[in-house]
């Protein structure tokens, strides 16, 4: 699996991470009384739940991606600042939508969910680096 994920990245990673973070874009663009409510959540586990899922994707990214040695040898530090900055800036945006507001107990889940994200990337890169074929020939 390592090795497809390696070189398939783009495919398989960078792709997805981008139709994700455009629809979670989309999805906090949206004035709150035209969005119906497809999800019966709680606003802050739909906050928890969107920055654990974005958090996953882009730690991904960093650690596969091959342009910058140290983004990919400190990928939960680079992931954990994006999603630190970017669920700011997306609570700020938040003021802007009609029906919208910014709230700090929001971003904390933002926050929260990030870090999940981490740790259950993290776990999963052990897993499949455990379990990578070497391919070796000489």
């Amino acid at each position: 699996m390592y090795n497809y994920i390696k070189s398939n990245r783009i495919r398989v990673l960078l792709i997805p991470l981008i139709i994700y973070w455009i629809i979670l874009f989309i999805g906090t663009s949206i004035p709150s009384d035209n969005f119906s409510d497809i999800l019966e959540l709680s606003d802050k586990l739909k906050h928890f739940l969107a920055y654990l899922g974005l958090a996953f994707l882009l730690s991904l990214n960093f650690y596969f991606q091959e342009k910058w040695e140290g983004v990919s040898k400190y990928f939960l530090k680079y992931t954990f600042i994006v999603i630190s900055l970017y669920g700011l800036i997306d609570e700020i945006h938040q003021i802007f939508v009609p029906n919208r507001s910014a709230e700090f107990y929001d971003w904390l889940a933002d926050l929260l969910g990030g870090v999940i994200g981490l740790f259950i990337a993290n776990f999963f890169l052990k897993n499949i680096r455990k379990n990578k074929p070497s391919f070796e020939t000489k």
